[in-house]
């Protein structure tokens, strides 16, 4: 069954955005993360990710695509740009996730919309 996971709930007090994104295609996260721009939200989303879903990371295949490029002869600064082509990197730590994999679903939901969604989802 899919819910909505908040992650800071703490932080609603001083943050009045609110935004629920999604992770994964088949079988998707929906994270509910307080915060002040999209950006800020999906730096905590990833990294409640990496503490709790890090399957939907793909840190491992970029840095397997740069050390590839590397061998094959690419200067660093082209190897790190041809491996993040289609990846948003995002986190305390620069990590990285697929773009077409997360997106938005909601920012700033009321309450109605959030339970037309859970109904949808379930």
């Amino acid at each position: 069954m899919a819910k909505v996971i908040p992650i800071n709930g703490s932080e609603r007090q001083w943050s009045r955005q609110r935004f629920v994104l999604w992770f994964g295609q088949h079988c998707p996260t929906y994270l509910m993360v307080w915060a002040s721009s999209l950006d800020d939200a999906l730096d905590k989303a990833i990294d409640w990710l990496v503490d709790n879903e890090p399957g939907h990371l793909c840190d491992e295949e970029v840095t397997e695509e740069y050390q590839r490029l590397i061998d094959e002869g690419y200067q660093e600064h082209e190897a790190f740009e041809e491996s993040i082509i289609d990846v948003t990197i995002a986190g305390d730590h620069g990590n990285h996730i697929r773009s077409d994999d997360w997106g938005i679903v909601f920012e700033n939901p009321s309450r109605q919309e959030l339970k037309e969604f859970l109904t949808r989802i379930a």
